[in-house]
């Protein structure tokens, strides 16, 4: 089976100086992405997945992020982190997913092609936050967080996660408690255990309940909490919730 390639990190620098000066805008609206092949590597240990791009799917995020996970579900937290790793895929692997999911560039639908390139292909850094915004990280960072070996249904917290587009890249990626999975999973928990309350005001309660326990975070160590916690904590500002 063909090893998985990454991007050297230089190359990565100049991919991106060549979308910020234009030379390149054009290569991103081409059935194929044009790039040096002599500045790839192989990362020895990882084998490429067979056709995860076939299992891709533009239209379902859901979908497309159970599918690259289990494509590297055994990657740890540090390789899951690598840059030259997710703008290699971005670029090559997964380059024609990319085109259909963000197509607004070749629509002729951004004032800022320039912006718009950068932001969904390139990550800005390897922040939690960062991550978890990217187009492929995201995807990846999501399922890793929210899967659940002990249910029925493992991906059954992670179809939560994906009921809103913000909810795991700009609610849950702005904060510590992305990076925490009992946190995520807790959360997850109570608005499975409170589907009534999460009818409506989806977006604007769930950064209510997340900034809440970013606050309690200021005072106690979540990271040494099981999801049990983060449950009983948002139980007690339930009624704040209703309110939102």
């Amino acid at each position: 089976m063909e090893k998985q390639k990454v991007f050297k990190s230089s190359y990565i620098s100049k991919l991106k100086d060549d979308v910020n000066s234009g030379k390149s805008i054009h290569l991103y609206k081409e059935n194929e992405f044009e790039y040096n092949k002599e500045r790839e590597l192989v990362l020895p240990m990882v084998k490429k997945p067979e056709e995860l791009l076939k299992k891709m799917n533009a239209k379902n995020d859901l979908e497309s992020a159970i599918a690259l996970y289990e494509a590297y579900s055994d990657f740890t937290p540090i390789q899951a982190s690598d840059e030259r790793f997710w703008t290699y895929l971005s670029h090559v692997d997964l380059f024609l997913y990319m085109q259909k999911r963000w197509s607004k560039h070749i629509e002729g639908k951004v004032d800022n092609e320039v912006k718009y390139i950068l932001e969904h292909w390139f990550l800005q850094s390897t922040s939690q936050q960062n991550l978890m915004r990217h187009s492929l990280a995201g995807l990846w960072w999501s399922v890793y967080l929210s899967i659940d070996n002990e249910r029925k249904d493992k991906y059954e917290l992670t179809k939560i996660l994906f009921r809103q587009l913000d909810f795991p890249t700009r609610t849950l990626g702005t904060y510590n408690l992305g990076r925490h999975k009992e946190a995520v999973k807790g959360i997850l928990q109570f608005i499975k255990n409170n589907e009534e309350l999460f009818n409506s005001k989806f977006e604007k309660k769930t950064r209510f309940i997340t900034k809440y326990l970013n606050l309690v975070g200021g005072a106690k160590p979540l990271s040494y909490f099981d999801r049990n916690f983060f449950i009983s904590e948002l139980n007690k500002v339930k009624e704040k919730i209703k309110e939102v």
